[in-house]
């Protein structure tokens, strides 16, 4: 059968496929039969265990998406599959952009405010590069922001989930003074004991 991965999560090596006949499968990296991690968006091949699993899962032949070719060039940038301990800014700023609409799981602290410092450098770049190229700077500066707007969003709605809170509370964050709880909340620690979001993020 064939399908496309919709979530893979590395902390819990369990993922989820949607099959080309409309239903979804559970599955464990032990099945993945691919030379690297599964991503969202993989086209794969595989088959269904008595238990309604996918298993013997292999990368489909002779495909190819823009989302999983972005995929392969993230993955040239940082190895995702050593330990988060090992992991360094570019690492985490990765692990950020390959969960790019993701807003279901965990974040803990590191992958939240390394992901906002990689941010904040990138449009700040971006903002140099307008004002040295174009008289009125927002051409770069733009594509960037709103190029980072949802990955941001989305790891900023896990690292709420880590802490315990639904992360509709973010919209605190526009309102002055009482929007400073938020970054409390964002820079407070993992709560170690398993949510409705899943395990500790660490």
């Amino acid at each position: 059968m064939k399908g496309s991965i919709l979530d893979f999560s590395i902390q819990t090596n369990t993922g989820i496929i949607s099959g080309d006949d409309q239903n979804r499968y559970n599955f464990t990296g032990a099945e993945w039969r691919g030379q690297r991690p599964p991503a969202r968006g993989d086209r794969v091949d595989f088959d269904v265990d008595n238990t309604g699993s996918a298993i013997q899962i292999f990368t489909a032949l002779g495909h190819s998406n823009p989302v999983q070719n972005i995929s392969n060039q993230l993955d040239k940038l940082s190895d995702q599959n050593k330990a988060e301990e090992q992991f360094n800014m570019i690492d985490w700023f990765v692990k950020g952009l390959k969960n790019y609409a993701n807003f279901k799981g965990r974040a803990r602290r590191k992958e939240y405010w390394f992901f906002v410092l990689c941010q904040f450098l990138l449009i700040f770049i971006a903002a140099i590069i307008d004002s040295i190229l174009f008289d009125n700077p927002a051409l770069f500066y733009s594509i960037t922001a709103l190029g980072l707007f949802i990955p941001s969003l989305a790891v900023a709605v896990r690292r709420m989930h880590d802490i315990g809170k639904s992360g509709w509370l973010l919209l605190l964050s526009l309102i002055p003074l009482i929007g400073l709880i938020v970054i409390f909340w964002l820079a407070s620690e993992t709560k170690q004991e398993n949510n409705q979001w899943g395990q500790p993020a660490k």
